[in-house]
């Protein structure tokens, strides 16, 4: 019976709420307000967040500091150290009084409907999951593949807002591997801190998806639990963490980041900004994200950088690329090499296109798993197996950048709800320009390259290969086994 457990047949809806407004006082009131005096009132202040360990402690400034709200839309939030970490702090804060409310999807939360059923009964903290499926347990996987069509929409954005003042959006899901906290791997990724006029948008984003019918509250998943349960998962949460040695390395109570606030007043530059998002629906999402990057890289003068983790270029892509070509401008993009992905299947889909992106004038650099920077990476005293890449980023002209969720493939165009935010301005511009040349260079990366036989050479400062270079043997069983089913559609 329990195997069968479903949802019921009309789960109860969430009753709407919005955005409150930002509290009057408080560490993120002055920050807020430091920051905003050294631009014009129109404008918004930035951080660009690439180092994975700070990352980290800017959410837990954030969330350490919150006064009135905090509202959190990912993709995935994985039961590991880090996600525990964030999960316990934000329960801090609810003790506190400040509202909660976490909207993830549903695709990677198999064996927590327990567990999120029995923290909604905590006062100030609402939970909800995006398109559920109504099997909860065995029958999870043959739901998904007969309701494909329905269940294969996802939601893969990713922000952090808080006090309704400032906020972090990016590539990062919450897990070990997106701050340098795993020993199997981790990534180099991209976020921002953001403050100033851009932030009631990204509240108003959160709101529609917050609202949205698609978005179930975890009441409905597990109607047995009782508000009783709660010191039981409080207390296995608590155990869990200070058992971990990780707790030797981030501190797993509350801190003081008085310090870390006055650096950031310093160091945030200005630029106006735009937000850009699919907005969601009954079914399908729309395609406005899309639109939003088209438009974005229209404005190409003379060069145009990305970073995407899960490159599978269709029509639109090389469209694209055609088009910049013309006019012009140089286009270089990184993505992830056999060795430094974590996602096979991702990789032959991608792998086919390669060649058609070098005729089509793009400069392609895939990343090395163990790249110069791979010591950055990891947050010591961590020394991961390997580093992959898993930013979703572009600047243009060195002035304008984008950093989201999306990555220029069939899943992002057509199936997921994606999100990314637009700043113009040249220091971001710049500072985002210099990580993604050094993401580029001979010691982080292969540049590709087609030798005198028309055959693919990858090219470093380690010399140059004339097959993919790839971790083990596997790998290239697993790649080319993917490569007998037509999955481009769904990747």
């Amino acid at each position: 019976m329990a195997g069968c457990r479903g949802l019921p047949n009309d789960p109860v809806a969430g009753e709407p709420s919005y955005a409150l407004p930002p509290p009057a006082l408080g560490p993120l009131v002055d920050f807020t307000a430091a920051c905003e005096e050294r631009v014009d009132q129109k404008q918004s202040c930035f951080l660009l967040l690439d180092d994975n360990y700070d990352d980290l402690n800017w959410r837990l400034a954030l969330i350490d500091s919150a006064r009135v709200s905090i509202d959190v839309q990912t993709y995935l939030w994985a039961r590991d150290f880090s996600g525990q970490l964030l999960f316990r702090r934000i329960l801090a804060a609810a003790e506190r009084g400040v509202r909660v409310r976490l909207l993830v999807d549903d695709f990677l939360t198999r064996r927590v409907d327990r567990v999120i059923a029995t923290l909604d009964h905590l006062p100030n903290v609402e939970i909800r999951l995006w398109n559920p499926g109504s099997q909860r347990q065995l029958g999870r996987n043959l739901e998904y593949l007969a309701r494909l069509r329905e269940l294969n929409h996802r939601l893969h954005n990713k922000v952090m807002i808080v006090d309704n003042l400032a906020f972090i959006s990016g590539g990062r899901n919450i897990g070990d591997a997106y701050f340098g906290l795993s020993s199997s791997y981790n990534f180099f990724d991209l976020d921002l801190l953001a403050v100033g006029p851009v932030v009631p948008p990204v509240s108003a984003m959160f709101d529609r998806y917050w609202n949205s019918p698609q978005a179930v509250p975890s009441f409905n998943f597990y109607s047995r639990a009782t508000a009783e349960w709660i010191p039981r998962v409080k207390a296995d949460l608590d155990a869990s963490l200070n058992a971990s040695p990780l707790s030797d390395v981030v501190d797993v109570e509350h801190g003081e980041w008085s310090s870390r606030f006055e650096d950031g007043i310093a160091t945030m530059v200005a630029g106006d900004a735009e937000v850009i998002y699919d907005k969601p629906g009954e079914r399908a999402p729309s395609q406005h994200a899309l639109y939003g990057l088209k438009r974005f890289l229209d404005r190409a003068e003379s060069e145009v950088q990305a970073a995407n983790a899960y490159l599978v270029p269709g029509e639109p892509f090389f469209n694209g690329a055609r088009e910049l070509e013309a006019r012009g401008v140089d286009m270089a993009i990184i993505t992830n090499s056999l060795g430094s992905t974590n996602q096979t299947i991702v990789h032959h889909a991608y792998s086919r296109a390669r060649l058609p992106m070098l005729e089509a004038g793009v400069d392609v650099f895939e990343m090395k798993y163990h790249p110069e920077i791979q010591s950055e990476l990891d947050t010591p005293p961590i020394e991961s197996s390997w580093v992959g890449l898993h930013a979703k980023a572009a600047v243009i002209d060195r002035e304008h950048v984008f950093i989201g969720s999306f990555n220029f493939s069939p899943r992002s165009r057509n199936l997921n709800t994606e999100m990314g935010i637009l700043v113009h301005s040249p220091e971001f511009g710049e500072q985002t320009a210099r990580v993604m040349d050094r993401l580029k260079s001979p010691e982080n990366a292969w540049k590709l390259g087609i030798d005198d036989e028309g055959r693919l050479a990858w090219e470093s400062a380690d010399g140059t290969l004339g097959s993919q270079p790839s971790q083990s043997f596997w790998r290239n069983i697993q790649n080319g086994v993917f490569g007998l089913f037509p999955l481009e559609q769904h990747l």
